[in-house]
This record gives C-alpha cells, sequence and structure tokens, in this order.
C-alpha cells in the first residue's frame, strides 16, 4: 500500500494538469491523496481535489474518467443532467469507463 500512496502522489496530479487544461479551467486549488473508504475521489468548492489512493491501481483511461469527472464537478455541483452533457462532451464514453470502474473496483486492494 505504500508503494501505491506514493505512486498516487506522483501519477494524480500528472493527470489533472492535460484534463484541467482540456476542461479550460483555472489550476485547481490542490489535489490531495486520501484513503476514502466509499470514494474515488470528491472535489470541494474552494477547488480543490481529493482523490482515493486506490484509483492508482486501474488503468489510465480509468484514472481519467475519475479526473476528468471531479473536475467537471467544479462548474457543475450536482450529478444534473448538464453536469453529465459536460462530462459526455469531453468524454464521450464515460458511461462505458463508468461501468468498467464499477466492476473492477471491488477486486482492487482496499
Amino acid at each position: 500500500m505504500v508503494w501505491y500512496r506514493a505512486h498516487a502522489r506522483v501519477r494524480l496530479p500528472e493527470r489533472v494538469e492535460p484534463w484541467r487544461a482540456r476542461l479550460d479551467l483555472a489550476p485547481a486549488a490542490g489535489v490531495l491523496i486520501r484513503s476514502q473508504e466509499k470514494r474515488w475521489a470528491s472535489c470541494d468548492t474552494t477547488g480543490v481535489l481529493r482523490f482515493n489512493w486506490r484509483i492508482v491501481q486501474a488503468p489510465v483511461s480509468l484514472i481519467d474518467y475519475v479526473v476528468a469527472h471531479e473536475l467537471v464537478h467544479l462548474r457543475h455541483r450536482h450529478h444534473t443532467p448538464e453536469f453529465w452533457a459536460a462530462l459526455g462532451r469531453v468524454l464521450p464514453d464515460y458511461e462505458e469507463r463508468r461501468e468498467t470502474l464499477r466492476n473492477l473496483g471491488e477486486r482492487l486492494v482496499w
């Protein structure tokens, strides 16, 4: 688990930057790595992104789904139709990625 946490501290901020630019968002207020029990990630109203270190076990395409999902929350706080439409514009296959992550999630190190 130590290796995953260390890897997450490097990899996740690296994945945030290209998605931030693609979504035309200001730099994140912070990228924190946490041990969240039930979530892959979260963000708050100040723009701080919190990622569960466990996500680095997933393929990059699923990491990108989680990163893009949280960044879209900076514009759309809730899972409204507008949120999903915005995510779909930058990640047209988000539904497939979300389902893949749901199926893979229980097989990762928790």
